[in-house]
Protein backbone atom coordinates (compact mmCIF):
# COMPACT_ATOMS: atom_id res chain seq x y z
CA UNK A 1 0.00 0.00 0.00
CA UNK A 2 2.91 2.22 0.89
CA UNK A 3 4.55 1.41 -2.40
CA UNK A 4 0.80 2.89 -4.46
CA UNK A 5 0.47 5.82 -2.57
CA UNK A 6 4.45 6.81 -3.22
CA UNK A 7 3.78 6.10 -6.76
CA UNK A 8 0.93 8.36 -6.91
CA UNK A 9 2.04 11.11 -5.50
CA UNK A 10 5.07 10.26 -7.56
CA UNK A 11 2.87 11.18 -10.84
CA UNK A 12 1.52 14.24 -9.01
CA UNK A 13 4.78 15.91 -8.68
CA UNK A 14 6.32 14.75 -11.97
CA UNK A 15 3.47 16.27 -14.16
CA UNK A 16 3.66 16.78 -17.23
CA UNK A 17 2.26 18.52 -20.25
CA UNK A 18 -0.83 15.98 -21.23
CA UNK A 19 -4.62 15.99 -22.31
CA UNK A 20 -7.19 14.43 -19.92
CA UNK A 21 -9.32 11.39 -19.96
CA UNK A 22 -10.27 11.16 -23.70
CA UNK A 23 -10.25 15.25 -24.53
CA UNK A 24 -8.69 18.43 -22.69
CA UNK A 25 -11.36 17.80 -19.83
CA UNK A 26 -10.70 16.65 -16.45
CA UNK A 27 -11.80 12.80 -16.07
CA UNK A 28 -14.65 13.78 -13.08
CA UNK A 29 -13.77 10.18 -11.63
CA UNK A 30 -14.46 9.96 -7.64
CA UNK A 31 -12.27 7.65 -5.54
CA UNK A 32 -15.39 5.93 -4.84
CA UNK A 33 -17.10 3.78 -7.51
CA UNK A 34 -20.86 4.33 -7.95
CA UNK A 35 -23.59 2.14 -8.10
CA UNK A 36 -24.88 4.16 -11.18
CA UNK A 37 -24.53 7.71 -12.06
CA UNK A 38 -25.29 9.63 -14.78
CA UNK A 39 -23.26 13.09 -14.67
CA UNK A 40 -23.37 16.23 -17.16
CA UNK A 41 -20.29 17.91 -17.54
CA UNK A 42 -18.97 21.76 -19.62
CA UNK A 43 -15.62 22.13 -19.54
CA UNK A 44 -13.53 24.83 -21.01
CA UNK A 45 -9.46 23.74 -21.37
CA UNK A 46 -8.05 27.21 -23.92
CA UNK A 47 -7.37 26.29 -27.75
CA UNK A 48 -9.63 23.03 -26.91
CA UNK A 49 -12.13 25.22 -26.41
CA UNK A 50 -15.46 24.03 -24.57
CA UNK A 51 -16.75 20.34 -24.25
CA UNK A 52 -20.01 19.51 -23.39
CA UNK A 53 -20.05 15.85 -21.97
CA UNK A 54 -21.90 12.69 -20.68
CA UNK A 55 -20.95 10.16 -18.54
CA UNK A 56 -22.59 7.15 -17.48
CA UNK A 57 -21.03 5.13 -14.96
CA UNK A 58 -22.46 1.78 -13.46
CA UNK A 59 -21.47 -0.92 -10.79
CA UNK A 60 -21.16 -4.08 -12.57
CA UNK A 61 -19.69 -6.59 -9.39
CA UNK A 62 -18.41 -5.94 -6.22
CA UNK A 63 -15.76 -3.25 -6.61
CA UNK A 64 -15.77 -2.70 -9.96
CA UNK A 65 -17.71 0.07 -12.01
CA UNK A 66 -17.56 0.46 -15.77
CA UNK A 67 -18.49 3.81 -17.29
CA UNK A 68 -18.77 5.34 -20.91
CA UNK A 69 -17.99 9.00 -22.22
CA UNK A 70 -19.99 10.71 -24.92
CA UNK A 71 -19.95 14.53 -26.17
CA UNK A 72 -18.56 16.94 -28.01
CA UNK A 73 -16.09 19.30 -28.21
CA UNK A 74 -15.75 23.01 -30.34
CA UNK A 75 -12.08 23.70 -30.71
CA UNK A 76 -11.05 27.49 -30.45
CA UNK A 77 -9.71 28.83 -33.98
CA UNK A 78 -9.92 28.98 -37.87
CA UNK A 79 -10.58 26.41 -39.66
CA UNK A 80 -11.25 23.55 -36.73
CA UNK A 81 -14.58 21.31 -37.09
CA UNK A 82 -16.53 20.16 -34.17
CA UNK A 83 -15.22 17.22 -32.23
CA UNK A 84 -16.86 13.90 -30.93
CA UNK A 85 -15.71 12.36 -27.87
CA UNK A 86 -15.97 8.79 -26.83
CA UNK A 87 -14.51 6.51 -24.34
CA UNK A 88 -15.17 4.07 -21.68
CA UNK A 89 -13.31 2.92 -18.53
CA UNK A 90 -13.58 0.29 -16.04
CA UNK A 91 -12.60 1.36 -12.33
CA UNK A 92 -11.51 -1.09 -9.47
CA UNK A 93 -12.24 -0.19 -5.57
CA UNK A 94 -8.95 -1.05 -4.38
CA UNK A 95 -9.09 0.54 -0.57
CA UNK A 96 -11.95 2.05 1.49
CA UNK A 97 -11.14 4.93 4.26
CA UNK A 98 -11.43 3.90 7.91
CA UNK A 99 -9.87 4.36 10.91
CA UNK A 100 -6.18 3.31 10.04
CA UNK A 101 -5.79 4.98 6.57
CA UNK A 102 -7.87 7.84 5.38
CA UNK A 103 -8.40 7.46 1.73
CA UNK A 104 -10.49 5.76 -0.56
CA UNK A 105 -8.54 4.90 -3.91
CA UNK A 106 -9.85 3.39 -7.47
CA UNK A 107 -8.13 2.50 -9.92
CA UNK A 108 -8.68 3.48 -13.49
CA UNK A 109 -8.28 2.15 -16.84
CA UNK A 110 -9.70 3.06 -20.00
CA UNK A 111 -9.52 3.71 -24.16
CA UNK A 112 -11.65 6.06 -26.13
CA UNK A 113 -10.55 8.83 -28.64
CA UNK A 114 -12.03 12.25 -30.14
CA UNK A 115 -12.46 12.55 -33.81
CA UNK A 116 -12.60 15.71 -35.99
CA UNK A 117 -11.02 17.49 -38.93
CA UNK A 118 -8.86 20.68 -39.76
CA UNK A 119 -8.59 22.89 -42.79
CA UNK A 120 -4.70 22.29 -42.93
CA UNK A 121 -4.48 25.76 -44.66
CA UNK A 122 -6.10 27.72 -42.05
CA UNK A 123 -6.10 25.88 -38.54
CA UNK A 124 -2.75 26.77 -36.47
CA UNK A 125 -0.01 24.16 -35.77
CA UNK A 126 -1.06 22.15 -32.61
CA UNK A 127 -5.09 21.44 -34.14
CA UNK A 128 -5.86 18.33 -34.17
CA UNK A 129 -6.56 16.83 -37.41
CA UNK A 130 -7.83 12.83 -37.89
CA UNK A 131 -8.67 10.86 -34.84
CA UNK A 132 -6.81 10.46 -31.51
CA UNK A 133 -6.86 7.60 -29.45
CA UNK A 134 -6.08 7.58 -25.54
CA UNK A 135 -5.70 4.71 -23.20
CA UNK A 136 -5.05 6.11 -19.45
CA UNK A 137 -4.53 4.38 -16.69
CA UNK A 138 -4.05 5.94 -13.00
CA UNK A 139 -5.76 5.77 -9.47
CA UNK A 140 -8.10 8.38 -8.05
CA UNK A 141 -7.11 9.35 -4.73
CA UNK A 142 -9.81 11.29 -2.07
CA UNK A 143 -11.21 11.30 1.45
CA UNK A 144 -14.79 12.59 2.41
CA UNK A 145 -15.68 14.99 5.04
CA UNK A 146 -18.94 15.65 6.56
CA UNK A 147 -20.33 18.63 6.81
CA UNK A 148 -23.16 20.42 8.65
CA UNK A 149 -26.76 19.64 7.57
CA UNK A 150 -26.13 16.24 6.02
CA UNK A 151 -23.98 17.50 3.08
CA UNK A 152 -20.70 15.70 2.35
CA UNK A 153 -17.67 16.96 0.60
CA UNK A 154 -14.84 14.65 -1.38
CA UNK A 155 -11.77 16.06 -2.69
CA UNK A 156 -9.94 14.07 -4.66
CA UNK A 157 -6.77 13.70 -7.03
CA UNK A 158 -6.52 11.49 -9.83
CA UNK A 159 -3.24 11.23 -11.24
CA UNK A 160 -2.74 9.22 -14.74
CA UNK A 161 -0.20 8.05 -17.49
CA UNK A 162 -1.82 7.71 -21.01
CA UNK A 163 -0.79 6.48 -24.22
CA UNK A 164 -1.37 8.79 -26.71
CA UNK A 165 -1.52 7.93 -30.39
CA UNK A 166 -2.34 11.39 -33.61
CA UNK A 167 -3.46 9.65 -36.80
CA UNK A 168 -2.89 13.02 -38.35
CA UNK A 169 -0.63 15.47 -36.73
CA UNK A 170 2.75 16.93 -37.27
CA UNK A 171 2.49 17.96 -41.01
CA UNK A 172 -0.15 15.42 -41.54
CA UNK A 173 1.79 12.24 -39.84
CA UNK A 174 1.34 10.13 -37.40
CA UNK A 175 2.38 10.26 -33.70
CA UNK A 176 2.24 8.30 -30.44
CA UNK A 177 2.99 9.71 -27.04
CA UNK A 178 3.31 8.67 -23.20
CA UNK A 179 1.90 11.57 -21.53
CA UNK A 180 0.86 12.34 -17.29
CA UNK A 181 -2.52 13.73 -16.73
CA UNK A 182 -3.49 15.10 -13.03
CA UNK A 183 -6.93 15.99 -11.90
CA UNK A 184 -7.77 18.24 -8.74
CA UNK A 185 -11.22 18.31 -7.80
CA UNK A 186 -14.11 18.14 -4.88
CA UNK A 187 -17.44 16.79 -4.98
CA UNK A 188 -20.25 18.60 -2.72
CA UNK A 189 -23.46 15.98 -2.12
CA UNK A 190 -26.39 17.90 -2.01
CA UNK A 191 -28.70 15.01 -1.19
CA UNK A 192 -28.53 11.59 -1.87
CA UNK A 193 -29.34 11.51 -5.30
CA UNK A 194 -27.31 14.99 -6.57
CA UNK A 195 -23.81 16.47 -6.28
CA UNK A 196 -21.70 19.05 -7.74
CA UNK A 197 -18.13 18.14 -9.26
CA UNK A 198 -15.91 20.31 -10.22
CA UNK A 199 -12.37 19.59 -11.39
CA UNK A 200 -9.15 21.03 -12.82
CA UNK A 201 -6.59 19.75 -15.25
CA UNK A 202 -3.08 20.14 -15.18
CA UNK A 203 -1.24 20.11 -18.09
CA UNK A 204 -2.00 19.83 -21.88
CA UNK A 205 -0.92 17.57 -24.89
CA UNK A 206 0.03 19.41 -28.60
CA UNK A 207 -2.47 16.84 -29.84
CA UNK A 208 -5.47 18.92 -28.03
CA UNK A 209 -4.97 21.96 -27.08
CA UNK A 210 -1.92 22.30 -25.23
CA UNK A 211 -3.39 23.98 -22.15
CA UNK A 212 -4.89 23.08 -18.41
CA UNK A 213 -8.81 23.00 -18.55
CA UNK A 214 -11.74 23.04 -15.60
CA UNK A 215 -14.59 21.22 -15.40
CA UNK A 216 -18.07 21.63 -13.24
CA UNK A 217 -20.62 18.82 -13.46
CA UNK A 218 -23.81 17.67 -11.90
CA UNK A 219 -24.11 14.29 -11.12
CA UNK A 220 -27.28 11.93 -10.39
CA UNK A 221 -27.82 8.69 -8.79
CA UNK A 222 -31.35 7.44 -8.85
CA UNK A 223 -32.90 6.72 -5.74
CA UNK A 224 -32.67 3.64 -4.08
CA UNK A 225 -28.98 2.96 -5.85
CA UNK A 226 -26.44 5.27 -3.71
CA UNK A 227 -23.84 3.32 -1.22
Amino acid sequence: MRTLIRLVLLSIAVASPASAQFYNAPALQMPVIADREYNFAASNGGRAGTALLFQWREGVAAGWQLSADAGMAAPQGTGVDTRIILGATGVHQLTRADADFPFDIALTGGAGFSAGNADKSTAGPHAANGTVLRIPLGASVGHSFELEQGYHLTAFVHPRLSLDHCSSCNAGASDSKVNVDVDVGANLQLTPQVAVRVAGLIGGSDFLGATNAVAFSVAWTPKGLRK
